[in-house]
């Protein structure tokens, strides 16, 4: 024996043990792959009525995973009931929408909202938000919700392989089990060398043809490629939510917005939109003589897409303070009157629709201006409730309050209400 072999430590490294949980992830994984392959990759006609397949087959294999994490949240089973009716309504609805293109826009929004809804859905299992501090973890809960889009299905890969290797180089196994294993690597590796062969040999391909002569071997290998591809990044992701250490990030009320800086930016808006309040009362809801050269029409008509915009950015500004203004009754105050000229504005924007669409009937674009509308009405009622009740997570609701509003827009039938309101209500 040499004198370095005699000196040098001996390091023994320990195979790392892998949870039965984390196995069974493995192959619930595995199904959702296939899965995303068959009725995503593999359905591009009718696409609503599989992508709706494809999302409730994988909340099923989520909370089946999950069970002991999401079963007493109210929060995760309210998100889950409104997903599942939007999936519901595209099962439904799908001959509607290939066929005749009825409520064409609703579907094609729907394709991603259900992604990312439920990408909101993993990110709350994975942290366990708490419902009474939502409002202060909402920027925690965004930057969780783009780090499940652009990082957890890849740093879990790592994981993904370990677990794979693991379950191969057991020797304690049955025999049939490792021979089982064996044939189903060769199988995947022929998928890919089988066809780079034939691309490679034209002799080869013609003898390989005949014996396959009724399968499409560049189309299964694709489509293993796909499954194969996704079966690594949705075990990454899942290993990320249920196993990995997901750190809540909430942000502390510590730091305030100085009083003096408050009362002069919101004293400033409060000015601005005083006047521009004036100016309703006086030319839109008196109806008062306009300017020469200035319709009622055109002046009812133009201004509705920016006077909802900032109406919902006094919205977000009212959000800010609150969550970052100090305390005192003075920011109360100014926050009370801001909403009141929010909701002067809103009123405004309403009749602005409302002419609108007297003139030139309904669409798309302005049922969904109006049904927006409703919901910010919805919204400021709950701001003006926060002001007196503290403990009321008003973001939260308003997020909650958004997605089941989404819902009900759907079940409407907005072509078919379209429809019925433009023959029977504007003719």
């Amino acid at each position: 024996m040499e004198m370095h072999e005699v000196l040098a430590p001996r390091i023994e490294s320990k195979a790392k043990v892998y949870s039965k949980a984390e196995k069974l992830l493995l192959p619930a994984a595995l199904i959702i792959a296939i899965f995303f392959d068959r009725l995503i990759i593999n359905r591009l006609y009718g696409l609503p009525f599989y992508n709706a397949i494809f999302w409730l087959s994988y909340l099923g294999v989520f909370y089946t995973i999950f069970w002991k994490k999401v079963k007493n949240d109210y929060v995760l089973w309210f998100v889950t009931a409104c997903t599942a009716a939007l999936c519901v309504w595209n099962l439904l609805s799908w001959e509607d929408i290939i066929y005749s293109g009825r409520n064409l826009q609703y579907t094609m929004i729907s394709l991603l909202v259900i992604p990312g809804v439920l990408m909101a859905h993993a990110q709350w299992t994975a942290h366990s938000f708490s419902w009474k501090s939502f409002d202060g973890a909402v920027i925690g809960m965004v930057l969780a919700w783009l780090e499940g889009w652009f990082i957890k299905p890849f740093t879990g890969l790592g994981e993904f392989f370990g677990i794979s290797v693991s379950l191969i180089s057991r020797e304690n196994k049955p025999v049939i089990k490792r021979a089982l294993l064996g044939f189903l690597i060769v199988f995947l590796m022929m998928l890919f060398i089988i066809p780079l062969l034939m691309g490679a040999d034209q002799v080869f391909s013609l003898y390989v043809s005949r014996i396959f002569s009724q399968m499409q071997l560049s189309s299964i290998a694709l489509h293993g490629m796909v499954v194969l591809i996704a079966f690594g990044l949705f075990y990454s992701f899942l290993w990320n939510i249920g196993f990995s250490e997901n750190k809540t990030i909430v942000f502390n009320n510590s730091a305030k917005i100085d009083n003096v800086i408050s009362g002069i930016v919101l004293g400033s808006v409060i000015l601005v939109y005083t006047l521009f309040c004036a100016v309703q009362f006086t030319y839109l809801f008196a109806r008062a003589g306009l300017p020469q050269g200035v319709t009622f029409a055109e002046y009812a008509r133009e201004g509705f897409a920016q006077t909802v915009t900032v109406c919902a950015i006094n919205l977000l500004i009212f959000g800010v303070f609150l969550w970052r203004g100090k305390n005192e009754k003075l920011i109360s105050i100014l926050l009370g009157v801001l909403l009141a000229l929010t909701g002067v504005m809103l009123v405004s924007g309403a009749i602005r629709l409302n002419l609108y669409i007297g003139v030139f009937g309904i669409t798309w674009l302005r049922l969904l201006s109006a049904w927006f509308i409703i919901y910010l009405t919805a919204v400021l009622i709950l701001c003006v409730l926060r002001l007196f009740r503290k403990e009321m997570p008003v973001m939260g609701i308003c997020a909650l309050l958004l997605l089941i509003w989404y819902v009900a827009l759907g079940y409407l039938n907005p072509d078919g209400f379209i429809s019925w309101y433009n023959t029977n209500i504007y003719m």
